[in-house]
């Protein structure tokens, strides 16, 4: 509990999350249009005002285009009105770094943000050797890139302080997820947020939340129960 008390200040206004996997049968998130629907109006109790709908661009399994984000955003969009949930949503994408995304760099087909934030990753296997051009690509077009939990890669654990400060450096911004403090993904992950949250390093802390499961556990988190 000391720990949570003192990582707490950095995420206890929960208003704006620009990581999320909940558009569903897009990629590894949310399976049911129900689902997805439960954990907005979930977050919306939290306090949270904005959600960032961001699921996986990966080749080969993941290909989403803007035409299938755009038309399962609408659809979210249109069922929490229904169900009078106020949370402003719009979408954009989580993509891996490499050579399919230089390619929808190059066909002008990224999806990014309303505040023209460009979500990346690398692959848990290992890094990226397309970080500098990618971040020139999208710098180059107007956006600005966000590095997703860097806390998560065990190739980056023992320097990822001067890691993500180079990554700034290069005019980039990092996102923290907000269950690495609470363990979820290891010990490794959680020291690694940590270093981050303690460096003033993370632009964001945000939920990438892919189920109700992980929401109600980042939900008890938040509020001092786990």
């Amino acid at each position: 509990m000391l720990f949570f008390n003192r990582y707490k200040r950095y995420f206890f206004e929960y208003e704006d999350d620009i990581h999320a996997h909940v558009l569903p049968g897009l990629d590894d998130g949310v399976k049911t249009m129900d689902e997805a629907v439960m954990i907005v109006k979930r977050m919306e109790r939290m306090g949270l005002k904005r959600l960032t709908c961001t699921p996986h661009v990966a080749y080969p399994a993941m290909i989403n285009t803007p035409k299938d984000v755009e038309s399962m955003l609408f659809v979210l969009k249109l069922r929490l009105q229904e169900e009078g949930v106020r949370v402003e949503v719009d979408s954009g994408a989580e993509y891996r770094m490499g050579e399919f995304m230089l390619e929808l760099l190059e066909r002008g087909e990224i999806m990014a943000s309303n505040r023209g934030e460009v979500l990346v990753e690398h692959s848990f296997v290992g890094p990226s050797n397309y970080v500098d051009d990618i971040l020139f690509g999208l710098q180059g077009r107007g956006f600005c890139p966000v590095l997703a939990h860097p806390e998560r890669y065990s190739f980056y654990a023992k320097d990822i302080v001067r890691y993500c400060e180079r990554f700034k450096e290069k005019g980039g911004k990092v996102q923290v997820n907000i269950l690495s403090f609470a363990g979820f993904y290891g010990k490794e992950a959680m020291m690694g947020a940590r270093k981050l949250c303690n460096a003033a390093l993370a632009d964001y802390y945000a939920g990438d939340i892919h189920s109700l499961h992980q929401e109600i556990l980042m939900e008890k988190y938040i509020g001092g129960a786990w």
